[in-house]
């Protein structure tokens, strides 16, 4: 477990395309029917790992920090944001990528996103996601991939914290009043090859 504040706390799963099928299994039987289904729902062994081991992380933390041991099916907001309904003063996030499974918990709204280090930048995605002053910032930086993955992180993780999701104004979505709102706490994990940032709002 990471604790970036008293308000914050993350756990990670790193390398969830090790998880062979016979482990997979292991997994499911520690998981409630409600979500065995929705891991079952995923057609690839990788996806159905993704979302069990986030869950998972999640009840480590509810358990060890809230002493909640048993999990009732998600709420939803109105966008879609999933919610512990009977726990209104616990807020988590989840976000997975190949490379690592990330859980987020914190007693405001919170929102995170884990992603790969990119091997090499795609300068038309950065064109389409960023503005003209983060490319900048980007392509001046020493290591251009990984501040492609922290800022893409910010963004993703800032939609996700307000349940809006990904749309069409990315470029133009960090103006100067959300940046004096909103606090970040991004860690790059070179070793494991992925950018991880959680926001939450001051």
């Amino acid at each position: 477990m990471i604790e970036f504040s008293n308000d914050i706390k993350v756990r990670l799963f790193n390398n969830p395309e090790t998880v062979s099928a016979g482990e997979l299994e292991g997994l499911l039987a520690m998981i409630p029917e409600w979500r065995r289904r929705k891991v079952l729902s995923y057609r690839f062994l990788i996806d159905r790992v993704l979302c069990a081991k986030a869950y998972l992380l999640l009840c480590e933390e509810l358990r060890e920090t809230y002493n909640i041991t048993e999990l009732q099916p998600f709420g939803f907001e109105e966008n879609g944001k999933p919610i512990l309904s009977y726990h209104p003063d616990i807020h988590f996030n989840l976000s997975h990528c190949r490379k690592g499974v990330l859980c987020a918990c914190s007693d405001k709204p919170i929102g995170c996103d884990i992603e790969e280090i990119p091997l090499q930048l795609d300068l038309d995605l950065c064109h389409h996601v960023f503005s003209e002053k983060e490319n900048e910032e980007i392509l001046a930086s020493t290591n251009p991939c990984v501040s492609f993955a922290i800022l893409w992180t910010k963004k993703e993780a800032y939609l996700k914290l307000t349940g809006e999701g990904i749309n069409d104004n990315l470029p133009s979505l960090f103006n100067p009043t959300i940046l004096s709102e909103i606090e970040f706490y991004s860690n790059v994990c070179q070793d494991n090859g992925y950018v991880f940032t959680v926001c939450n709002k001051l």
